[in-house]
C-alpha cells in the first residue's frame, strides 16, 4: 500500500508528486546511488532542534562526510556553528541563489536534499526546481514533514519518530555497499 497525500490541492495539477519512503533503508539505498550530492539547510533547524532536544546539525555534517556532499547554508547562527565544529566544506547562499545555481545549463549536481525551511517556503523552492531544474536533478526532503514536490520524501511523522528515522538513515548510508 503506497502512501498518499490527503490533500489534494497541496500539489499543482500534473503528473510530478514526491514519492513517500518510509523505509530508511530503500531512502538510504536511493542517496547512495548518486554520484554529487549537496545537503541544504535552512534557518529552521535550529527551531527543530530546539524541539526534538539534539544536535540535528552534527547528523547533517556526518551525512555531509559519508557521502562526500557539499553544504549550501544561508542562516548565520548555523555558519558560526559549522565553523565552530572545524567544518568548512559549506557554501553560504541565499536560498533563491541556490535554486538558481541547481537550475543553471551546467548540472553540477545530480541529488539535492533539504532540511530545516519552513514548509512553504520550501514547497515554492521544490516547486520551481521541479518545474525548471536540468532533468538530471533530484530532490530529497528529509523534513519532518512530507513535501509533495520533492522526487522523494520522508512522510509527515512526530518529531521523535522523526528524528529516529533521521539517526537510522544516517546509520543506513555509513553502510558500505
Amino acid at each position: 500500500m503506497s502512501v498518499e497525500y490527503w490533500l489534494k490541492g497541496d500539489i499543482p495539477p500534473g503528473p510530478i508528486k514526491a514519492t513517500v519512503i518510509a523505509n530508511m533503508k530503500q531512502l538510504a539505498h536511493i542517496i547512495k546511488q548518486h554520484k554529487k550530492v549537496v545537503l541544504i539547510i535552512g534557518s529552521e533547524l535550529s527551531r527543530l532542534e530546539k524541539l526534538v532536544g539534539e544536535d540535528i546539525l552534527n547528523r547533517i555534517i556526518n551525512l555531509s562526510l559519508i557521502l562526500n556532499a557539499d553544504v549550501i547554508v544561508s542562516d548565520g547562527n548555523l555558519v558560526r556553528r559549522l565553523d565552530e565544529k572545524g567544518f568548512k566544506n559549506y557554501e553560504i547562499l541565499f536560498p533563491m541563489e541556490i535554486i538558481q545555481k541547481l537550475s543553471s545549463d551546467k548540472p553540477k549536481y545530480d541529488l539535492a536534499i533539504f532540511i530545516g525551511f519552513h514548509y512553504y517556503y520550501e514547497w515554492l523552492l521544490l516547486n520551481h526546481l521541479k518545474h525548471n531544474a536540468y532533468r538530471n536533478l533530484n530532490t530529497i526532503s528529509i523534513d519532518p514533514y512530507s513535501q509533495p514536490n520533492s522526487t522523494w520524501t520522508m512522510p509527515s511523522l512526530p518529531l521523535p519518530i522523526w528524528y529516529k528515522n533521521l539517526c537510522q538513515l544516517e546509520e543506513e548510508i555509513k553502510i558500505k555497499t
